[in-house]
């Protein structure tokens, strides 16, 4: 599920799921540049949703802030 956050970064969250048992074993995120191409800026891994969307938000407020510092 891709969701918007800051200008022109989103991130998708997504369940793990492990193939030998089929039994879901965490999260993953994926954080994206919007424009002016879609790109995959960075990507990680959490027990929770709750911990994924945190880290995924931490992750694009730096980008933001460095974006801003070298402006």
């Amino acid at each position: 599920m891709r969701i918007h956050d800051k200008g022109d970064y989103a991130y998708d969250l997504e369940q793990s799921i492990d193939p030998q048992t089929q039994l879901r074993t965490g999260w993953n995120f994926h954080i994206f540049r919007l424009r002016p191409v879609e790109q995959v800026l960075d990507q990680g891994k959490a027990q929770s949703r709750d911990e994924a969307e945190k880290l995924a938000k931490r992750a694009i407020s730096r980008m933001v802030q460095r974006e801003r510092k070298a402006a």
